[in-house]
């Protein structure tokens, strides 16, 4: 009986100890949900609504200047800070005449800035090279000058140099050149012959210039200085103030005359802080083409540079 009394004990210990084990609450940790900020960039600053309003009465202004003047014109204002454009023809061939050194400008730069050439390299004038017409300097140098690449590119664009495009289009090779040209999106631009192009690859390839990432920072401002206080500075720069700051090329032929340009409202002004600039003239003469090209200056001066630079 003892026996059976302590093993019924035994069983009734075992379950009580089983159920009292079974129905404790476990304990877990306890995970906290935390609040994490969302990594996201921070907002822009919201336009200016003037700003907008501005590039709006500057579209209905360059449009009456055209009917005011001879010609058929081509422009495009754009303006970074809006992301506005104001166009005119922008689609429209014209003759881009010494516009297309600028194709050869960025080319070249462009070419330094993945190494595949040093603008210290040098290049010799060739009897082939010279080309006595229209603008340029380098063709009262003798055969076999030699310069730098640099230097050549600064005849090219300072002085609107015919022999100096000659001598880097050889260099660098019409294919290199018009690669360029696809490479930036100006589908609608022919570098050699035809020589034509539109007011929109312009602005591609004024863009591609002052873009500090397509180059280098460095390059791209050394093709902007080279765009500055150049030989021909009466057309976009005539009307403008003297502090303000425009880095173009003008082009020229027979009765179509250009100019297409960064302009800086101050002297001081980055990139961030410029417009752009497009224009041509075509059918008119020149002196009524340089008075297009400067009331359209003024005109998109006026209605985007800061109050106290105006």
């Amino acid at each position: 009986m003892m026996l059976l009394v302590l093993g019924l004990l035994s069983c009734f210990v075992v379950a009580a100890s089983f159920l009292w084990h079974h129905e404790r609450p476990a304990q877990t940790a306890t995970l906290t949900a935390v609040d994490r900020p969302a990594s996201a960039p921070p907002p822009e600053p919201p336009v200016d609504p003037a700003r907008v309003r501005a590039m709006e009465g500057l579209r209905a202004r360059l449009l009456g200047i055209s009917e005011e003047h001879t010609g058929t014109h081509g422009i495009v204002i754009f303006d970074p800070y809006s992301s506005e454009r104001a166009l005119l023809n922008a689609d429209r061939r014209f003759v881009a005449a010494s516009l297309s050194k600028l194709y050869a400008l960025l080319t070249l730069y462009r070419d330094a800035s993945q190494g595949e050439l040093s603008l210290d390299d040098e290049i010799t004038m060739r009897a082939s090279d010279v080309w006595a017409e229209g603008t340029g300097v380098l063709h009262r140098y003798p055969v076999g000058h030699t310069m730098t690449l640099r230097e050549c590119a600064k005849f090219m664009i300072e002085e609107s140099d015919n022999t100096a495009e000659v001598m880097l289009n050889r260099y660098l090779g019409e294919e290199d050149i018009e690669a360029e040209l696809r490479r930036i999106g100006a589908q609608s631009t022919s570098y050699w012959m035809p020589n034509t192009t539109t007011p929109n690859d312009i602005l591609l390839v004024l863009k591609a210039i002052a873009n500090p990432s397509y180059t280098s920072p460095e390059l791209s401002a050394e093709m902007l200085d080279v765009m500055t206080s150049t030989a021909f500075e009466y057309r976009l720069a005539r009307p403008l103030p003297e502090n303000a700051r425009i880095a173009h090329k003008i082009g020229s032929y027979e009765s179509t005359f250009s100019d297409a340009g960064i302009v800086f409202p101050e002297e001081k002004s980055n990139i961030e802080q410029a417009y752009y600039v497009v224009v041509f003239s075509e059918g008119a003469t020149e002196a009524e083409a340089r008075e297009t090209i400067q009331d359209v200056s003024l005109a998109t001066y006026r209605a985007l540079a800061p109050p106290d630079t105006r």
